[in-house]
């Protein structure tokens, strides 16, 4: 074998070890999620301090990324263990999100509680030139939200209209919807219409229903989970007591193409609405 021939199996070695070499980093450290397939439980219980900033990725893996816009806050002390989200204006927003595409099938289950998101939190405010939308109206927040497409930006409620497929949320409001303290419980369908799960009568709405209320003092776990054929929707008290559950068939919900990739969103979303506080103890996503 002349010494050519060496050399090239030489380089071709060392590229293949320097290669595996990044895998393994990107897996262990960057955020890469488990392979498609894979089990495996990710969760982050906020009991380490942070200085929170936009664009900040934590976590095992790396799996949450917060996106803060116009002064939107998370406060992570790392004693109470909790993140408080912070909206002090309609016109900021804050949420944290999967920094990854999610599987095709999934659980994700959030802790939250100290909900403040109720209409004496607008009282006063005026309309805004900037936005044919907002701020008056509706006050709330995303327990738990699904996108068709990565949040990775500050955007205003029509995108958001566009681009949520599943969305456990507060919505307080001066049409009367639930009030008062209204949880709702909702999946867009086919044609990108609401349908709100009624938790007084048990079965879907094509009407904006609420699941249940809410109590500022207390907690809740808020959760979605995706199997091969539907995705369950449900809301629980702390101690893992169910209150509601609705299913929905997968071929039934906006986007459900494979060309759509999901993301999952907690916090106040909208750059024109919206304005108080929540707090959340854990975030925990659970590959399937």
């Amino acid at each position: 074998m002349n010494k050519n021939v060496l050399i090239a199996i030489l380089i071709t070695v060392i590229v293949l070890i320097l290669g595996a070499s990044v895998f393994v980093v990107r897996y262990l450290f960057v955020g890469m999620l488990p392979t498609e397939g894979a089990s495996a439980i990710l969760k982050e219980e906020f009991d380490q301090r942070m200085d929170i900033h936009d664009g900040l990725a934590i976590g095992k893996s790396n799996f949450l990324t917060f996106e803060l816009f116009r002064g939107g806050q998370f406060e992570i002390d790392g004693t109470s263990g909790l993140a408080w989200q912070r909206s002090d204006s309609y016109r900021d927003s804050a949420i944290i999100r999967s920094t990854d595409p999610l599987p095709k099938t999934y659980k994700v289950s959030v802790v939250v509680g100290g909900i403040d998101y109720a209409l004496d939190r607008i009282v006063g405010l005026q309309p805004d030139s900037q936005y044919h939308q907002g701020p008056l109206n509706e006050n709330g927040c995303y327990l738990l939200a699904i996108t068709d497409q990565e949040p990775y930006d500050h955007y205003i409620n029509e995108w958001w209209h566009k681009h949520r497929k599943l969305v456990i949320d507060v919505d307080n409001n001066t049409y009367g919807a639930g009030m008062p303290n209204p949880i709702f419980m909702v999946y867009f369908d086919q044609n990108n219409e609401l349908n709100s799960y009624d938790g007084s009568r048990n079965r879907w709405s094509d009407q904006w229903e609420k699941v249940v209320s809410y109590d500022r003092k207390s907690w809740y776990i808020s959760e979605i989970e995706k199997t091969q054929s539907e995705y369950i929707m449900r809301i629980s008290k702390e101690d893992g007591t169910l209150l509601k559950e609705g299913r929905v068939a997968i071929s039934d919900v906006w986007h459900t193409e494979d060309d759509f990739s999901e993301y999952f969103v907690i916090g106040d979303p909208h750059e024109n609405f919206y304005q108080g506080s929540m707090k959340i103890k854990s975030i925990t996503l659970e590959y399937k």
